[in-house]
C-alpha cells in the first residue's frame, strides 16, 4: 500500500446544470467556479460528469439511440480541444486542481464519457467511464485511473455507474487511492432514486476502503440550452470521510450553481476501519471474484439503482476549520 498523505487538502464539490449544446457557457461557468474556489483556498474542485458538454441521458428506442449518437458526436470534444485547454489555463492561473467531465471524441472515432483532472504544472489525467451501460453508444474504458498529487494525496476517478460495482472502488483502494473522485450525471427527471442510492452507497465505499469520497452530481442531461436554471430537480454533492461520515453535503434542490467545501485530514485514513481491513484480506479465497459468471446477466446490463427505505449507513455531520491548504 502507498504511504499516507502528509498535508490537509481542501476540496470542493461543485454542482450545476450542464445544458446540452451550451459548451461555451458551461466552460465559462466552470472557469468562474475555479476562480471562486481559489478565493476559498481550495486545492481541488470536483465538477459533475459531462459538465463541459452536457449530453448524458438515457433514450429508449433504437431510432432515438441512433439520433443520440449523431447528437453526441456533434457535442464531443478532444482532450486537447480549446474548452479543455481553457480549463487547464484556469488551473494554471489559480493553482487549483480541477476535475471536469465531457463527451470525448477519441482519435479512433469512438465516444467516451471521460473525466479529466487538470493539475497545476500542466499535467492532465484522463479517466474513461468503465460502466456506461445506460449509454450504449458510448464505448467502455479499459483501465483504472489512479495518480499522485501534491502533499502525497493519491487520487482515483470513478464516473457514475463505475461506483455501482464494489469491485471498482476496491481496486482503486488496492492501487493506493486515498481520495475517490466520483462525478455523476442525472439521466432524467426520474433519476432521483438513483441519486439517493449514490448518497447511501458512497459512504459504504468510503468506509469499506478507508478513503475519502468527493461526489458531484449534475442536473439531468435533458436540460436544453436556454432553459431556466431553476427548472425541475437539481443535482447533489457530498464529501465523505474514510469512516463513512458525510462531512458536508449540498442543501439546494434546484438547478443553481452551488459549491461545498471541506478540509480532508489525512490522519482519518490511518485510523479508519477500512484501512485496517485492507491488510486483513484473504486473496487466496477470492479467486471467484475475478471469474466470469456461469449465467450471464441480461444483455441490457444493470439498471439504475433504486433506493430503499430499509437499512441505513452511518451518516454524521462535522464542523471543519477553513484553513489555507498547504498541499
Amino acid at each position: 500500500m502507498s504511504s499516507l498523505p502528509t498535508t490537509t487538502l481542501r476540496v470542493a464539490s461543485m454542482l450545476f446544470t450542464s445544458p446540452r449544446g451550451a459548451t461555451a457557457d458551461n466552460v465559462a461557468r466552470t472557469v468562474a467556479a475555479i476562480e471562486r474556489a481559489a478565493r476559498d483556498d481550495v486545492g481541488l474542485v470536483v465538477f459533475p460528469e459531462a459538465c463541459l458538454t452536457g449530453g448524458i441521458g438515457e433514450t429508449a428506442s433504437s431510432d432515438a439511440r441512433k439520433m443520440r449518437r449523431t447528437e453526441l458526436r456533434a457535442l464531443a470534444l478532444g482532450i486537447e480541444s480549446a474548452p479543455v485547454l481553457a480549463v487547464a489555463d484556469a488551473v494554471e492561473r489559480t493553482g487549483v486542481a480541477a476535475g471536469v467531465g465531457l463527451i470525448e471524441a477519441a482519435p479512433n472515432g469512438e465516444l467516451f464519457s471521460s473525466y479529466i483532472v487538470c493539475l497545476p504544472g500542466g499535467v492532465r489525467h484522463v479517466h474513461r467511464k468503465l460502466q456506461p451501460d445506460g449509454e450504449r453508444h458510448l464505448a467502455r474504458g479499459d483501465r483504472f485511473t489512479v495518480f499522485d498529487t501534491r502533499g502525497g494525496w493519491r487520487l482515483a476517478v470513478l464516473i457514475g455507474g463505475d461506483n455501482y460495482l464494489v469491485e471498482n472502488a476496491r481496486m482503486a483502494a488496492l492501487l493506493g487511492a486515498r481520495l475517490l473522485v466520483a462525478p455523476h450525471a442525472r439521466t432524467g427527471a426520474g433519476d432521483a432514486a438513483s441519486n439517493e442510492w449514490m448518497r447511501r452507497a458512497l459512504p459504504a465505499r468510503a468506509i469499506d476502503n478507508g478513503m475519502f469520497v468527493v461526489y458531484s452530481d449534475g442536473a439531468y442531461g435533458e436540460i436544453q440550452a436556454g432553459e431556466r436554471e431553476d427548472a425541475g430537480e437539481g443535482g447533489a454533492a457530498a464529501i465523505v470521510d474514510p469512516c463513512g461520515n458525510v462531512i458536508v453535503q449540498n442543501r439546494q434542490r434546484k438547478h443553481i450553481d452551488e459549491m461545498i467545501v471541506a478540509d480532508l485530514d489525512p490522519a482519518l485514513i490511518g485510523t479508519s476501519p477500512g484501512h485496517r481491513w485492507l491488510d486483513a484480506r484473504r486473496p487466496d479465497l477470492y479467486a471467484r471474484l475475478a471469474s466470469v459468471r456461469d449465467t450471464p446477466l441480461d444483455s441490457r446490463g444493470f439498471e439504475s439503482r433504486t433506493a430503499s427505505a430499509r437499512g441505513s449507513v452511518p451518516v454524521s455531520f462535522a464542523m471543519v476549520r477553513r484553513e489555507r491548504t498547504q498541499g
